[in-house]
């Protein structure tokens, strides 16, 4: 997907990778619905390393490990090779505590505001324990609003880890971020929000509303089927997304789909 831009851009852009719903075992061989996802997300990274380095971050946006807290360190001994800042947001087969302790070192870097030149990332925890679905609480919406206010003068990338529109599907549609509305009540009291990213729906979506690019990614194991009311596995590959956010609020991006070696 390609946003409109100036045909003589000079300047540089942020360079972003986002990987998304690896859902991680602790043990090296393990599997989720039949996918190695260890073996799935190196594919995807490795693609990623030959095809769009050097970037300037990673974005991890959610199920990084299934439910086991020992798979952070298998992440972790495979991102130590980084030398760019790696930013993190918990989804809801995380766990958000275990997740701050074992990856509190670099190249990860769980803040929840990085300002990058005339960009800001925020980075917002729709997590719900023992839940499915999302929610930002009270406190959240508050430090958003917040954060919007002080960071006016930059262009806004939100990142996080349910969907807060619908997807088309009718049960990804009924564990999504269930206060979707108050969230885009807030972005729209503000105008710097440039793009809102996430995962969860392991597919691909993009939809511009009201000038705001709406993106969803594949994840780097099995995806699920768009449009299915039930749920139901996709033939297609794992996958990533590349982003570009240019100084003058322009994002191009592209999902990258990792066929098998």
């Amino acid at each position: 997907m390609s946003r409109t831009r100036s045909p003589r851009r000079r300047a540089k852009p942020l360079r972003l990778l986002q990987f998304t719903d690896m859902h991680l075992c602790p043990d090296r061989s393990g599997r989720v619905k039949g996918v190695d996802t260890m073996e799935s997300f190196s594919r995807c990274l490795e693609h990623a390393r030959s095809h769009h380095w050097p970037v300037d971050a990673v974005l991890l946006t959610g199920d990084l490990v299934q439910d086991d807290s020992r798979a952070y360190l298998e992440l972790a001994a495979i991102m130590a090779r980084e030398t760019c800042p790696v930013h993190c947001v918990p989804g809801n087969h995380d766990l958000p505590s275990e997740m701050d302790a074992l990856l509190g070192q670099p190249p990860f870097d769980l803040s929840p505001v990085l300002r990058y030149g005339d960009w800001t990332l925020v980075h917002l925890d729709s997590s719900v324990p023992r839940a499915a679905h999302g929610q930002l609480s009270a406190e959240t919406l508050e430090f958003l609003d917040d954060a919007l206010a002080r960071f006016s003068d930059s262009h806004v990338l939100l990142v996080l880890h349910h969907h807060p529109v619908p997807v088309g599907s009718a049960w990804l549609d009924s564990i999504r971020l269930m206060n979707g509305p108050e969230l885009l009540e807030v972005v729209s009291r503000h105008r710097s929000v440039r793009g809102m990213l996430w995962g969860h729906v392991h597919q691909s979506f993009e939809l511009m509303r009201e000038g705001i690019a709406m993106m969803s990614t594949p994840s780097t194991c099995f995806q699920f089927v768009p449009g299915h009311d039930e749920p139901a596995i996709d033939e297609r590959p794992p996958g990533y997304r590349w982003l570009h956010l240019y100084p003058d609020g322009t994002i191009d991006t592209r999902v990258v789909w990792v066929h098998g070696t």
